[in-house]
């Protein structure tokens, strides 16, 4: 290790704060530091819905808008590589906003920290323990990009989210054990202070192009009452990516949740959040609660949906499309996307031309007594840049 420091310390005094593919060997051991930077330019022209803006204009206004900024999943990072042991720290940096969410300052936040020990060489399997990255997720399969790389979150697909946890995996199998502890702001949203009863169980098994995967946690908060309320959560999901020819992909996903956005990882729509560093925590996939017979009941969120894309060299297109429901709406909600992108590569630097429509939308929510439509639809086009280094 203290050779491994020096050559680093060596190499930064040479290159200075140049690292672009920096790979540092020492005996064994290899050290490889990496960033990635996102930037978009972005028009949109929108309907928000009734009682829902993203613009000045009011509620229920078209508008077209303007928004340029860095995506808040720009990151940088460093692995590490000895004989079996191989450990990650990334680190997310988000851009300034200037929203109510934001103070308008740089934000750095913690993505990877995590370790792996692979059995016999990783014949009998490797263990991973940290802040990991989700297994049973659909989102990485498309490559969209005003969404901040999360594919068609909230118009069919489910978004990878990081958390702290155990990981075994062997071959195509793989099963992890989540803390509930990041998600503790959206349990406590139903009632109460946060009760980690159990941790959120992943399982997913890969075979050829074919991934099945599931995932399940109790959720619970413990109330003024000193009562405790629990929820069940967790979804389903299954997701291909054959090859139709050399430089033809296929990709098709479905999945079936409950509950889903206690654990972050299924939402109901949402409009432009991703790419013009909006916050609407509304879009949440979790229980409502009501008053039966003097208790607290709870009824839960059903968000089911799919996407399919086609990939041919660099250009993607793909269409999106799911359902939302809880016994305690008016109606239902319907979400779409569609989107259409090249990616045109010079070296480690890329220019992505998008266009795109979204479609939230009709559910109702109740606030206070009082209901309102939430739905927002319109189209997008904008360029994303991105240099890795």
């Amino acid at each position: 290790m203290r050779k491994i420091l020096v050559t680093l310390i060596f190499a930064l005094a040479i290159t200075g704060t140049n690292l672009s593919a920096m790979t540092f060997k020492a005996g064994d051991d290899t050290i490889d530091l990496y960033a990635s930077i996102r930037a978009y330019a972005v028009f949109t022209h929108t309907n928000p819905g009734e009682t829902f803006s993203i613009c000045s204009r009011p509620a229920g206004k078209n508008c077209t808008q303007f928004a340029i900024g860095m995506q808040d999943n720009s990151r940088a990072g460093i692995r590490w590589t000895k004989g079996s042991i191989f450990l990650n720290n990334e680190w997310g940096i988000g851009g300034p906003t200037g929203n109510k969410v934001d103070d308008g300052t740089t934000h750095l936040r913690l993505r990877f920290l995590y370790g792996d020990y692979k059995f016999n060489g990783g014949d009998k399997g490797r263990i991973r323990i940290g802040q990991l990255p989700g297994i049973v997720h659909t989102s990485s399969f498309y490559d969209t990009k005003f969404s901040a790389d999360h594919a068609l979150q909230g118009f069919g697909t489910i978004d990878d989210v990081r958390r702290i946890g155990i990981n075994y995996q062997i071959g195509g199998f793989s099963v992890a054990a989540l803390s509930m502890i990041q998600d503790r702001g959206s349990i406590e949203r139903f009632g109460g202070t946060f009760v980690e009863i159990m941790p959120r169980i992943e399982v997913a098994y890969k075979v050829s192009d074919i991934t099945m995967a599931g995932t399940f946690v109790k959720t619970s908060a413990r109330g003024g009452d000193d009562n405790l309320y629990s929820a069940n959560a967790g979804h389903i999901m299954l997701a291909a990516n054959p090859k139709l020819s050399d430089n033809l992909r296929l990709v098709a996903s479905g999945f079936y949740s409950v509950n889903g956005g206690m654990y972050g990882m299924v939402s109901i729509g949402g409009g432009y959040s991703k790419s013009e560093a909006l916050k609407q925590d509304d879009w949440g996939a979790i229980p409502m609660s009501r008053i039966e017979n003097e208790k607290i009941e709870f009824d839960n969120t059903v968000v089911y949906g799919g996407a399919i894309a086609l990939a041919h060299s660099n250009f993607e297109a793909g269409f999106g499309i799911q359902g939302a429901g809880n016994d305690s709406w008016e109606e239902n909600q319907n979400s779409m996307g569609v989107y259409a992108n090249y990616k045109y590569r010079v070296s480690n630097f890329r220019v992505t031309p998008e266009i795109g429509y979204l479609h939230s939308g009709d559910k109702w929510v109740s606030k206070g007594g009082e209901t309102g439509r939430k739905a927002s639809k319109g189209f997008r086009f904008g360029v994303q840049f991105r240099f890795d280094i």
